[in-house]
């Protein structure tokens, strides 16, 4: 496969990883533009080829952040833990009614509910956005092991407090399951198939309730801990005027 690291992709070429993709490209707050080659976000890296972690690297790949549990990480590797090129870390963006499946399927499962409980994990989004501020020089890849719940509520953070739109970040976040539903196994059985999906609703639940609830995604971060100097690095780090 013939890659060029210097251009701006949509959705990377990688051999083993499906669901690599810009943040870069979207029509953002005051007439910007999100940059390429700030952010990515992914599925497992796990299986990816030497190939792919040199072209990731080549990229401009400078640190990687775990968002999955400690067992996941055990079972599923990340090829970056060792790579002295790559900050690495995992914070486990995750809460605990989500670790034992079979407790989900006694109590009932809500994904709506789960993503809107993500949004108010604000201690470990105050963790992750602490991470994205240390490491700001470079493009940081973000990503848990299908690229779809937990990454897909960092990357509407992300966008949201860049004044991107609500279909942008819904759009952003749905094709997730095109990517992956020829290429990975989810693992997902006895009657909750449907999570292998990523439907619209579920990320409009979380966005909603950022908006409702707080007002905006400023107001959101600012109650999460952060400043308003951080917020504005983050706005710094991914956009720019559009020419």
């Amino acid at each position: 496969m013939e890659r060029n690291a210097c251009f701006n992709y949509n959705t990377l070429p990688m051999e083993n990883a499906f669901n690599v993709r810009e943040l870069g490209g979207y029509a953002a707050r005051k007439g910007s533009i999100t940059k390429y080659h700030e952010f990515l976000r992914s599925d497992s890296l796990t299986d990816i080829t030497a190939e792919d972690q040199e072209f990731l690297i080549k990229y401009g790949l400078k640190a990687v952040i775990d968002l999955r549990g400690r067992e996941e990480t055990l079972i599923y590797p990340n090829p970056f833990r060792e790579n002295p090129q790559v900050a690495y870390i995992n914070l486990p963006f995750i809460t605990e009614t989500v670790l034992d499946m079979r407790a989900v399927r006694e109590e009932g499962f809500r994904p709506e509910v789960f993503y809107v409980n993500l949004v108010e994990y604000k201690e470990m989004v105050k963790e992750l956005f602490q991470f994205i501020l240390a490491h700001a020089e470079g493009c940081i890849l973000f990503h848990c092991q299908a690229g779809k719940d937990r990454t897909g509520i960092l990357a509407m953070l992300l966008l949201g407090i860049c004044g991107v739109s609500r279909e942008d970040i819904i759009a952003n976040y749905q094709v997730t399951h095109t990517y992956l539903k020829n290429h990975v196994e989810l693992r997902i059985e006895d009657g909750l198939e449907e999570l292998e999906y990523s439907k619209p609703e579920w990320i409009e639940a979380a966005y909603d309730h950022i908006m409702n609830d707080y007002g905006s995604f400023r107001k959101y971060l600012l109650s999460a801990g952060l400043s308003k100097k951080d917020i504005k690095a983050i706005r710094r780090k991914l956009i720019q005027k559009a020419l």
